[in-house]
């Protein structure tokens, strides 16, 4: 989630890419305060928009480097994803009750390494492809948004560097990665939720790559994304678990 700087300065739509998706992520969890809660629930619906979001800032990352560089930004990177990740699984877990599932950086570090492998195409990082790719099929059930997840920053990197289907078969991977029986029964039924967190799928790449290829005003200043997100990843989760408990407390 960390920005890196382009050539001439900052890449504001980068930025505003980052900024969405973590605007989106709080959102989301804003549900966990009171589960169940009529008015909260919605609050999944937007939150649909920050994983792609953040799969395609990681992607734009990756498109900036050198295929199969492996420097001291990669190593920087790659690092921060890998440590936040366990540093935040346990307000992971508190907040969401112990799910059963990793925390979305799992997802992001293992979807990092294979978008940088299968980029280097190089015969040691392919076999690393490979078993990740094992990886993440054996621990489907544990890693949140499964093995799809895993596959979505290849797909957003494909998307930016090629043309053809890959902005669409990324968009149906988000949409493939949502789509749970409880989903997929809510669309069957016709409910407006579910079409509109089905909507809120399918629009989040094409949003996301709106954003990183169309020139923004002069004047407008986006503020950076730097390293504090790391932190704000695992302090959001602690601070909703505790005001949820102080609610139940009353």
């Amino acid at each position: 989630m960390a920005a890196i700087p382009g050539q001439g300065g900052r890449e504001r739509g980068l930025d505003l890419v980052k900024w969405l998706a973590l605007l989106s992520m709080a959102i989301d969890h804003l549900r966990f305060l009171l589960p169940g809660h009529e008015l909260l629930r919605w609050s999944f619906v937007p939150g649909r928009l920050a994983f792609p979001l953040f799969c395609l800032a990681l992607a734009a990352n990756l498109a900036r480097a050198r295929p199969g560089v492996f420097a001291a930004s990669e190593r920087r990177h790659l690092g921060a994803l890998a440590l936040f990740a366990l540093l935040s699984e346990p307000a992971h877990d508190l907040m969401l009750g112990n799910a059963g599932k990793f925390n979305i950086l799992v997802t992001l570090a293992l979807g990092w390494v294979l978008a940088w492998a299968l980029n280097a195409l190089q015969p040691r990082a392919l076999l690393l492809a490979a078993g990740l790719l094992a990886l993440g099929a054996a621990l489907h059930a544990q890693i949140t948004y499964g093995l799809l997840g895993v596959l979505l920053p290849s797909l957003c990197l494909l998307a930016l560097q090629r043309r053809g289907p890959w902005p669409a078969l990324a968009t149906l991977a988000v949409l493939l990665a949502n789509l749970g029986p409880r989903l997929r029964d809510g669309l069957l039924a016709g409910e407006p939720h579910a079409a509109l967190i089905a909507a809120t799928c399918l629009s989040a790449i094409p949003l996301g790559l709106w954003l990183l290829h169309t020139p923004l005003p002069p004047r407008l200043r986006v503020a950076a994304v730097g390293r504090w997100a790391y932190y704000f990843y695992p302090l959001h989760m602690l601070a909703i678990a505790a005001a949820a408990a102080l609610l139940r407390a009353h």
